[in-house]
């Protein structure tokens, strides 16, 4: 227990510090600087890359400036004027500053800062920036194209003069070729002026921009022009490919070695294990104890003559009846079982009748408390080895760093906070993994659950390079695989073994006995019917059992009391509804309840002063 606990908290930490948003953007200061001159030099590589160099003057008029921050993008969103729309994910490398700087990711952004906080800077000062932008594949089928933003809009201040020179690797045809400047989405590009010198392109604005505008160019190329355009795989995203699938063989290997079970002879039982109340046969059967397994003590206790039941038709408003019941104590509980013993107890701490307002929002603490003593370590170690219980938190640590790979590569090198957020959701779930053992369901439904979450934190990455997709697909049947051998990895001891096959082979006679047998067991044992009765909804047969006994002649248990007179079929709607209510009841709690757009381009970004 306090392993868990200790993770848990871990895992808290981890949620908090997703939580709370990378700050950078605290360190913009809007003003106390202009922008003089501009200079963009960006020389195109045949492989769709760009070596860039900006040289940027500015001069400080404002007090306790530092520097300046530059902001480039790492994914982008092209528009193009004919409507179609492409995406891609950026890769920034080579970044060299003529000044000191510091390198940080924010909200889909590089963020250089450049400057020292021990000094101020006034006057003019002129930053020199360079930096390789790889935009990965071409997104265009029967074209390729430099769409890119040589200034973003993103910038806080005026830019009072820009130059820029742009060199193609080979020919191009320049009536292909448009740029446009000013406010975001705007095709304006008589501020432009422009020649074209073989496959070097010289520029400037006949006015600069002002804060929040862009200066864009576009150039529509033949299909082929850009090759050896790599996707975005690089040797980080092999290695955690690699990492996972070691992970799943690895996960394998201990499964193997110390969660597979032995082989389980079911044997055939007219009875429950002597001895065996129905909330743990439950436990025995499915590996932990649920809640709604231990309500069926009541049927259980009532068959020990320790209370009853007694079902009435109450009207409402004198005109619409609706059926009501109440649990009667009969005597005092006198057995040697802790669990019976509270159950009991609880039900009737208070007054020896108890009707269905007693339970409501109530009861649900009591069949925790029940649950969690159940499920305690020394009960798990005896039908599960001990070995296998504990491989299990290196499956759950292997299960932390996959989703890592998975959702937290993005929040590394992109910084995105609205991913951090569904990050954290993804913690969560992982966390309640660890209080609630996961069945065959479960595990399913977890695991799709977990993927289409980790889905939606990587979707913008998925959708603009296939390499993601390729990763995010691998990584999920890693992902989902070790959450598998998570819920399998328990290994049952030989008396778990033992009475796994009793189990097994009692719920197999329950779904499969004919009637000439049921009889002769009834003939024996008159109240058989009732005594195997709570031990059917821990099985999940409950309504065969019943169905099976609709022909056969029974007498009314001692524990019930109806409105109507008794027959097999009002006995089996009273179990439908009446104990359907006592379950409802009692489980509740509180919680239930050619040319292009300005702006439009990769690249550009912006920044500010701080």
């Amino acid at each position: 227990m306090k392993k868990k606990m200790i993770l848990s908290i871990f895992i808290l930490i981890v949620l908090l510090g997703l939580l709370i948003p990378n700050e950078t953007s605290a360190i913009s200061s809007s003003g106390g600087y202009t922008i003089e001159s501009y200079d963009v030099n960006m020389i195109v590589n045949e492989n769709n890359t760009f070596d860039i160099t900006e040289t940027i003057s500015v001069n400080f008029t404002g007090y306790n400036k530092h520097g300046i921050f530059r902001k480039i993008p790492l994914r982008n969103k092209i528009t193009r004027l004919d409507g179609t729309k492409s995406s891609n994910r950026a890769k920034i490398s080579n970044i060299s500053v003529s000044d000191p700087y510091t390198t940080s990711n924010e909200s889909g952004y590089k963020v250089l800062k450049i400057g020292s906080s021990s000094q101020i800077v006034s006057g003019r000062k002129t930053y020199t920036i360079k930096y390789n932008y790889n935009i990965g594949k071409d997104p265009l089928k029967d074209a390729d194209e430099l769409y890119f933003n040589l200034i973003g809009d993103e910038w806080d201040t005026n830019i009072e003069e820009v130059a820029f020179t742009i060199t193609m690797p080979k020919a191009f045809d320049k009536s292909k070729l448009g740029f446009s400047s000013g406010s975001k989405y705007s095709t304006n590009g008589s501020n432009v002026n422009y020649t074209v010198t073989g496959n070097t392109i010289n520029g400037s604005l006949a006015t600069g921009l002002s804060n929040g505008q862009a200066l864009t160019v576009r150039l529509t190329l033949p299909e082929g022009y850009f090759v050896d355009a790599s996707s975005n795989f690089d040797f980080i995203m092999l290695l955690e490919i690699g990492i996972s699938i070691i992970f799943v063989i690895v996960a394998f290997i201990l499964w193997s070695k110390y969660g597979k079970d032995n082989a389980v002879i079911d044997t055939v039982e007219f009875y429950p294990p002597n001895g065996m109340n129905s909330a743990n046969l439950g436990f025995i059967y499915k590996g932990h104890s649920e809640e709604k397994d231990i309500i069926s003590l009541l049927i259980y206790l009532a068959n020990k003559g320790y209370l009853k039941i007694e079902e009435f038709e109450e009207k409402t408003l004198k005109v619409i009846k609706s059926k009501n019941f109440k649990i009667i104590k009969i005597k005092e509980y006198d057995g040697d079982n802790e669990d019976e013993r509270t159950f009991f107890n609880e039900l009737f701490s208070s007054k020896d009748e108890v009707t269905k307002n007693d339970l409501y929002d109530k009861f649900y603490l009591t069949l925790r408390r029940i649950a969690r003593n159940i499920n305690r370590k020394e009960n798990q170690e005896k039908i599960f080895e001990k070995a296998s219980l504990g491989k299990r938190i290196f499956l759950i640590a292997m299960i932390i760093v996959v989703f890592f790979f998975m959702g937290g590569l993005s929040i590394i090198t992109i910084g995105d906070a609205e991913i951090s957020t569904m990050v954290g959701f993804i913690l969560v779930t992982i966390l309640m993994l660890l209080y609630k053992k996961p069945n065959v369901w479960t595990i399913i439904l977890g695991s799709v659950a977990f993927v289409a979450v980790t889905f939606l934190c990587m979707v913008q990455d998925i959708v603009v390079d296939e390499a993601y997709l390729i990763k995010f697909i691998i990584e999920s049947i890693c992902q989902v695989l070790l959450i598998i051998f998570l819920g399998i990895m328990k290994k049952r001891t030989q008396y778990g073994t033992e009475m796994l096959g009793k189990i097994q082979g009692f719920r197999y006679f329950l779904e499969t006995a004919e009637k000439p047998q049921l009889e002769e067991l009834v003939m024996r044992d008159p109240e058989y019917f009732y005594d195997i009765l709570p031990y059917t909804y821990v099985l999940g047969v409950s309504s065969k059992w019943m169905k099976k006994f609709e022909d056969i002649a029974l007498e009314a248990p001692r524990w019930y009391y109806g409105y109507t007179a008794f027959d097999n079929h009002s006995f089996n709607r009273f179990m439908d509804s009446t104990y359907s209510s006592i379950s409802t009841a009692m489980s509740s709690n509180p919680s239930s309840s050619g040319g292009g757009f300005s702006g439009g381009g990769s690249g550009g970004g912006g920044g500010g002063s701080w």
